[in-house]
């Protein structure tokens, strides 16, 4: 027999073994870059539901409503909402509806009729009246006087520059002793133009009614005065010197209040140092504001930055309640603090909750409505004028009940929305700080929010 010719394509068997050990690399491979791509997908999806949040947020910013009141939720959206979405009886969402109804939808008030006699303004019985006798223009020859018909109108003098001469009178002592010469009076500027009554009409517009100081150079030059723009300046910064003890001692007063509001806002600052990376030499410096709302004293502290050195020098020695905002710098400096109760505001974790409307209506919704019961609650015990204890005892019975059932759907709700979703960050907002925020029950004369210093701003 001659030799065995070889199968030039190989064993049968051992091909297809290698065959299928590729396909499978192959095969795995791609589900590989499957997993890898719906990964990167839902990242990017993630991602963008994000930007359009965002850009959402932002238009509602410049164009949108500013109000965060429930006005707008339809009656069929609150009618849906159940109290934890995690199985509640028929009877218990029932029970939710009719309480959000009754929040959200509630009875209007019927208008106060104007007494009789009180549509006019009444005009203020210490300014001064000039009087103008008008005489009928027939002849009163022959008529009996019997009584006058008066009408008041409010007049105003326009504003008037004129010169104030001191002349004080010089007298020569007997005997040769000297000279006797009357003293002029204080004035903020020694042997300076301006008049006391000047500068702080001046300190006065600017910084009470907005007045900046190129228009009232403008209003002067109209009333005969050409006041340069560097000598004006100067009259008022030496007003601010002389009124500094005055904030020495507002300062004093605030710190010394048991409860106080902080918070800080952005501003526009002239600098007058050329700087390459300031536009317009204008840099944002930041306008501290700390607000004693017992006694409804605001002390605005300014600082260049918006570290924490503003808020640790202002605050150094004070001991009491401290109402912000989730700012970390408060944080950082105050929880925990051993002479300090940092407390929060319920206004900004709600703003959260109205962010995330758009992400998931019916759960945020839940939270606002529940919210809106708390403030009902305020608005029904200022109208009732109640005192702080009574507002106190009322907070504790209807108010931390609420509080718990937020604190209860959060914990319930925190594992099953994504972290970085709008309804994510509002629960990952608040519930850290939710005793912090349930913090105003304890006492009757702190206020649920922030808003007080906000308005001061």
């Amino acid at each position: 027999m001659g030799n065995a010719v070889k199968d030039p394509v190989g064993d049968p068997v051992e091909g297809y073994k290698k065959l299928s050990e590729e396909s499978l690399q192959t095969i795995a491979n791609y589900k590989k870059k499957q997993a890898e791509s719906r990964l990167t997908i839902s990242k990017k999806d993630e991602r963008i539901d994000q930007l359009l949040f965002e850009l959402n947020k932002f238009q509602r910013y410049l164009f949108g409503s500013k109000s965060e009141k429930l006005s707008s939720f339809k009656e069929e959206d609150l009618s849906q909402m159940s109290l934890f979405d995690l199985g509640t009886t028929n009877e218990q969402q029932e029970e939710l509806s009719e309480q959000v109804a009754s929040v959200t939808t509630p009875e209007k008030k019927s208008p106060k009729k104007r007494a009789k006699g009180t549509g006019r303004m009444k005009l203020p019985e210490e300014l001064r009246r000039e009087e103008v006798i008008i005489e009928p223009e027939e002849n009163t020859t022959g008529c009996t006087y019997i009584g006058d018909e008066i009408t008041e109108v409010l007049d105003i003098v326009p504003a008037e520059l004129y010169v104030k001469r001191y002349v004080r009178r010089k007298y020569a002592r007997p005997n040769g002793e000297g000279i006797l010469t009357g003293s002029l009076p204080e004035r903020v500027i020694e042997k300076g133009i301006p008049s006391n009554r000047l500068i702080g009409e001046m300190v006065l517009d600017k910084y009470v009614y907005g007045s900046p100081l190129h228009r009232q150079i403008s209003k002067y030059r109209r009333l005969g005065v050409n006041i340069p723009a560097s000598t004006a300046s100067d009259w008022i910064m030496k007003g601010w010197k002389h009124l500094a003890p005055l904030w020495e001692l507002l300062k004093l007063m605030v710190i010394n209040q048991k409860y106080i509001q902080a918070d800080e806002s952005p501003i526009k600052v002239q600098d007058k140092q050329k700087k390459a990376d300031k536009k317009k030499n204008i840099h944002q410096g930041y306008m501290w504001v700390y607000h004693a709302p017992v006694d409804r004293l605001v002390l605005f502290d300014y600082q260049k930055g918006r570290d924490c050195s503003g808020p640790k020098a202002m605050l150094e020695d004070y001991k009491g309640i401290l109402q912000t905002d989730g700012y970390q710098v408060y944080e950082s400096l105050y929880a925990g603090h051993p002479d300090i109760a940092l407390i929060y505001c319920m206004a900004h974790a709600r703003r959260k909750f109205v962010d995330a409307v758009n992400y998931d209506k019916e759960k945020a919704n839940t939270v606002l409505a529940l919210m809106q019961k708390l403030y009902k609650l305020e608005q029904d015990m200022r109208e009732e004028q109640l005192t702080w204890q009574q507002r106190t005892e009322k907070r504790q019975k209807e108010a931390v009940p609420v509080l718990n059932e937020i604190k209860n759907w959060m914990e319930a709700q925190i594992h099953q929305v994504l972290p970085k979703s709008p309804l994510g960050q509002a629960i990952n907002y608040a519930l850290p700080r939710w005793s912090g925020l349930s913090a105003y029950t304890q006492h009757g004369q702190v206020e649920i929010d922030n808003n007080l210093v906000e308005n001061a701003i």
